[in-house]
C-alpha cells in the first residue's frame, strides 16, 4: 500500500493551464504544412532561461510560411492561454483540506510574470510554492529538479503526488520515489483522488 499523500505537485501547461506556445505551433504546422525538427530544442532553451519570449517570437517569425511579425505572433500565442477551471476547483478543495499544493513547470518565468499572473491574479494564491525551470536552470525529467522541489517545500518523495501530462516527466518523478499520475482529464484525476481516500466534496 502506498504511503498517505500530503503534497500535490502540479505541472502547469497541459494540466493547470492550456499550452499556448505548443498550441500555436501545432495549429500553424497543421494549417500551413510545415515542421521544424529544432522546435523542441528551442523550447528547452526558453525553459532554461537561455532564450527570451521575444527570441522565440523572432524565431517563429522566420518560418517562410508565417507572414506575421514577432509582436503579432506573441499576441496570437497569448490568445491560446486558458486556465483549467476544473483543476482549479480541485486544487481549491485540496487546499481547504490543508494539503500542500505546489506548481512545478518547465517554462520561462517571464511568461508567468507578464501574462499568467496579470490575466489570472488569483493564480499565485493557488499554490504554496511555484517552481519554474528558468529560475533554477533545471528541467523535468532531470531527477535533480524533483529533488530540489521536495527539499524546497520540505516534503518526502513517497508522500508527494506529481501530476503531469507527460509520461516522461511522470517517470522522472517515479524514479526518485515520488508517486505519479499521468494527467489526461479532470474527471479521471478526481476519481484517482477519490480512490486515495480523499473526499473532495466533504
Amino acid at each position: 500500500m502506498e504511503p498517505k499523500i500530503n503534497t500535490f505537485i502540479f505541472d502547469c501547461f497541459g494540466v493547470v493551464c492550456s499550452t499556448p506556445l505548443f498550441s500555436w505551433y501545432e495549429e500553424n504546422m497543421t494549417n500551413r504544412g510545415f515542421t521544424d525538427n529544432k522546435f523542441l530544442d528551442v523550447c528547452k532553451e526558453l525553459d532554461l532561461g537561455n532564450l527570451s519570449e521575444e527570441d522565440i517570437a523572432e524565431y517563429l517569425s522566420r518560418y517562410k510560411e508565417i507572414t506575421l511579425n514577432k509582436e503579432k505572433i506573441q499576441d496570437q500565442i497569448d490568445g491560446y492561454l486558458k486556465i483549467n477551471a476544473d483543476i482549479i476547483d480541485i486544487i481549491n478543495k485540496l487546499k481547504n483540506k490543508k494539503y500542500k499544493i505546489v506548481l512545478l513547470s518547465n517554462a520561462n518565468n517571464s511568461y508567468f510574470e507578464r501574462k499568467i499572473y496579470t490575466t489570472y491574479p488569483e493564480f499565485k494564491n493557488l499554490f504554496d510554492d511555484i517552481i519554474i525551470s528558468s529560475n533554477i536552470k533545471m528541467l523535468k525529467p532531470d531527477p535533480k529538479i524533483y529533488i530540489y522541489t521536495l527539499q524546497k517545500i520540505n516534503s518526502k518523495p513517497e508522500e508527494s503526488l506529481f501530476i503531469d501530462d507527460s509520461q516522461t516527466n511522470v517517470d522522472g518523478a517515479l524514479k526518485i520515489g515520488m508517486q505519479g499520475f499521468l494527467y489526461t482529464d479532470s474527471v479521471s484525476f478526481a476519481e484517482y483522488i477519490k480512490n486515495l481516500g480523499i473526499k473532495l466534496n466533504e
